[in-house]
């Protein structure tokens, strides 16, 4: 029996914070010239969302549109992305805001043995969100209509190095959002990290086995996101 492949990760998709999701749906009409579609609410995390593909469906990158449910009531721990905290409620508070990113994980770690000696059969997720120095290392599974997936959170929900570094996914389901999203006309051009300290951000991406060319990094006086995606009517910057 061949070995499973070892944990890496991956570009999943990019977070838009939203204070209710009609206002990130204009705010996606206006800036990128199209509509977003699907998405839904997320069971017991008081949120909901709506997504739009970026790029061609085989890449599996999409931009997704989230807010508040307000209809949802209260959850028992956090809101993901920093959604309960100052900071992000600050910010989205002038319009909606790009906020963090997602990194996919893949494969199983066969790199050490469970009980009794045997292979581990950890998902990735697990194995990578123990990497040490790594914030969100609370895993927790999720769920939205037919979509399955497990999710790193960190204990108080605040995003990891301002957002610089990515929360990570594994989809318990063969199918990905985007297998069922329309051409969208937008497409990821780059997603730049700007950090303090720019050699740490790449040492924890290169510890969550990260590989994607599309993720660049580049030092900055405080924690930044910017994405840049080439549109219908043009080149949009995302900050």
């Amino acid at each position: 029996m061949s070995a499973s492949p070892r944990p890496t990760s991956t570009l999943d998709h990019l977070v838009v914070a939203a204070r209710t999701l009609d206002e990130g749906r204009a705010w996606c009409r206006v800036t990128l010239g199209v509509d977003p579609t699907g998405g839904g609410k997320h069971a017991g995390l008081a949120t909901h969302n709506t997504l739009l593909r970026l790029g061609a469906a085989e890449a599996r990158r999409y931009l997704e549109i989230i807010a508040v449910d307000p209809d949802a009531g209260c959850t028992s721990f956090p809101r993901w992305f920093g959604l309960d905290t100052a900071t992000v409620q600050r910010d989205i508070a002038q319009g909606p805001r790009l906020v963090a990113w997602v990194a996919r994980c893949g494969g199983r770690d066969d790199s050490f043995a469970g009980a009794g000696g045997a292979p581990s059969t950890a998902l990735a997720i697990e194995t990578l969100a123990a990497t040490t120095g790594y914030a969100a290392h609370v895993v927790r599974a999720a769920s939205r209509g037919d979509f399955r997936w497990r999710f790193a959170f960190t204990p108080d929900g605040e995003r990891i190095a301002g957002g610089v570094l990515p929360h990570l996914i594994q989809w318990d389901v063969a199918m990905h959002p985007c297998d069922h999203l329309p051409e969208s006309g937008v497409q990821l051009s780059s997603l730049l990290l700007g950090a303090p300290v720019p050699d740490a951000t790449r040492a924890m991406l290169d510890a969550l086995a990260f590989d994607d060319s599309h993720v660049l990094v580049a030092q900055s006086a405080s924690p930044q996101l910017v994405a840049t995606l080439f549109t219908p009517t043009g080149t949009v910057t995302l900050d």
